[in-house]
């Protein structure tokens, strides 16, 4: 799974997909920003410690489920960071901002990706505000950490306009096009190849219809047929 956010580089911003499965992730600060930073990381697959001072019901609850380590400690400097290894990602997200800086200079200078809830433009990155369809699209807005408030209100705005424009068929359509995908990897050699194959079953009308339908599993085969004859059509043409 992946978190996307606006990575600063020295001479521009990127939005990217940020691979965070099975990585190590820390978040210091159990308040209500690092609560938050942990439940956006709880479905991405990645090792999460969270340390803070602060216990309450929830992260005790999803440190007795196994889906976080939980280390009770007041934190007063960034020596902490010492203790572990092969760390991806830190996010500081205490309620003392000279702290969270000390946090973000440290885990840099050991090589990981580090963000503070309370400055965006000392981190490596900022998050976005995304819109989330059938966990199949993503749509990431953001104001380069300058105005969160607003990123969350055009966000609403976009959603309710995707979520009108964007069907059903799109949505099976994603989901066969990573089945075809998938298959045309171990058939297809060549990338550019494989993308004509991906795209001759968008523009396929009976594929199509049956994806309309509702009709999935039919669409899957059909592909896998055609795919088949792919195959043979580009064997036939070497010789």
């Amino acid at each position: 799974m992946t978190i996307y956010s606006i990575v600063h580089t020295r001479c521009a911003q990127l939005i990217v997909d940020l691979n965070v499965t099975n990585k190590k992730v820390i978040v210091i600060g159990g308040g209500t920003e690092g609560l938050r930073k942990v439940h956006g990381l709880l479905d991405q697959g990645c090792e999460i410690t969270m340390i803070t001072n602060r216990l309450n019901k929830e992260l005790k609850k999803l440190s007795d489920d196994g889906k976080l380590r939980l280390i009770k400690r007041r934190i007063n400097n960034a020596s902490i960071l010492n203790e572990f290894s092969n760390i991806f990602l830190i996010l500081a997200a205490t309620d003392d901002k000279e702290l969270n800086r000390k946090l973000v200079e440290k885990g840099r200078s050991i090589g990981s990706f580090v963000y503070a809830a309370d400055d965006p433009i000392i981190s490596d990155f900022s998050y976005t505000s995304l819109v989330n369809i059938e966990g199949l699209i993503q749509v990431a807005i953001s104001t380069s950490g300058k105005s969160p408030i607003m990123a969350r209100k055009i966000r609403i705005k976009v959603e309710k306009m995707l979520r009108k424009i964007i069907n059903e068929s799109d949505i099976s359509n994603i989901i066969l096009q990573e089945y075809a995908r998938k298959m045309a990897k171990l058939k297809i050699d060549t990338v550019r190849e494989r993308k004509e194959f991906l795209y001759s079953l968008i523009k396929d009308k009976n594929i199509q219809y049956l994806l309309r339908s509702h009709k999935l599993d039919q669409a899957k085969m059909t592909a896998l047929h055609r795919l088949k004859n792919w195959e043979k059509m580009s064997k036939t043409c070497i010789q």
